[in-house]
């Protein structure tokens, strides 16, 4: 059963993924909650340590999503394939404008998905990249260090892209077509026909 904590960040998250950080405001929590700002205030000092401590929840999330990811895949390319039918799920409920609003108004809870990147999501890709390598599915000569560094410097251009922030597309296109590339970049002969064979059941799907 959830604390009042729990249920004010759980709430909020509904708020913020559809609407931003900026546009909604405590007085937009309370009344969607139905309870008073005090509350609020009670748990929380102000709206950027709330939104902090929603995030730091929210990654905690991913991050348990990336290691089921990890365990339930059969080989590094089926991997990458988990994760990204993860970020599509997580992706399809957020709106792009959240992720500009953390950098701009809420710089200590960007900083910390900055640092996840750089660590938890570096870690995970750079371990992939060496499962591939084992499996004989990526290259051997691939530097999995630069490429992991590459890797999330890559889902970082994403989020502040201005190909997203216009809404010319969506940040799961984006990643998609950028993952593939990736993908067919690194892989030997018998990683493409995986690929190839994992592209052919999602188009059925």
């Amino acid at each position: 059963m959830e604390n009042t904590e729990e249920h004010i960040l759980v709430e909020a998250e509904k708020l913020f993924m559809k609407f931003g950080m900026r546009s909604v405001t405590m007085d937009d929590i309370a009344k969607h909650l139905g309870m008073s700002k005090k509350t609020i205030y009670a748990n929380f000092k102000d709206k950027d340590e709330l939104v902090y401590n929603l995030l730091s929840m929210m990654l905690r999330k991913d991050e348990c999503q990336m290691e089921e990811c990890t365990g339930n895949s059969k080989n590094a390319i089926e991997e990458i394939f988990l994760m990204m039918e993860f970020v599509k799920e997580m992706l399809s409920g957020i709106n792009p404008i959240v992720f500009y609003d953390l950098e701009k108004y809420h710089n200590k809870a960007y900083k910390m998905m900055m640092d996840f990147h750089e660590t938890h999501i570096y870690n995970t890709v750079k371990a992939g990249l060496e499962r591939g390598i084992k499996e004989n599915l990526f290259r051997a000569d691939i530097n999995t260090e630069i490429l992991a560094h590459a890797r999330v410097a890559q889902i970082n251009w994403v989020f502040q892209s201005d190909l997203v922030r216009s809404g010319k597309f969506s940040m799961y296109d984006v990643l998609q077509e950028l993952t593939n590339s990736f993908l067919y970049g690194i892989s030997t002969l018998s990683g493409q026909v995986l690929i190839n064979n994992y592209t052919k059941k999602l188009i059925k799907s």
